[in-house]
């Protein structure tokens, strides 16, 4: 299969985000902190990028999303699924987010 540079890098994005859920002890985070540990790890991206990576992760059964009201929008707060775990883990693979290697 031949991936192209700008899908690899949404899966790389999208892995790297539900290794960022994983580093947390609740496995939750808010997309506030998630856009500053993604920016963080080299990967450029902005809130209306994160969002639709969450939307599909979420999709995928990856998290779940609670949306907390505010005076400016909604503040998103993800959960990491059992389902995220497997993936982010590399013990289970999934269409559209970056396979995690174990080297």
């Amino acid at each position: 299969m031949n991936m192209s540079a700008a899908s690899a890098l949404i899966e790389d994005r999208r892995l790297r985000i539900l290794k960022s859920l994983e580093e947390m002890m609740d496995r939750r985070l808010n997309e506030e902190v998630l856009v500053r540990m993604i920016a963080a790890s080299g990967r450029p991206i902005d809130i209306d990028t994160l969002r639709a990576d969450l939307t599909f992760l979420q999709h995928q059964d990856c998290v779940s999303i609670e949306k907390m009201p505010r005076m400016h929008g909604d503040l998103w707060v993800v959960n990491m699924t059992a389902t995220g775990e497997r993936v982010a883990s590399g013990v289970q693979r999934l269409h559209g987010v970056a396979r995690n290697l174990m080297f």
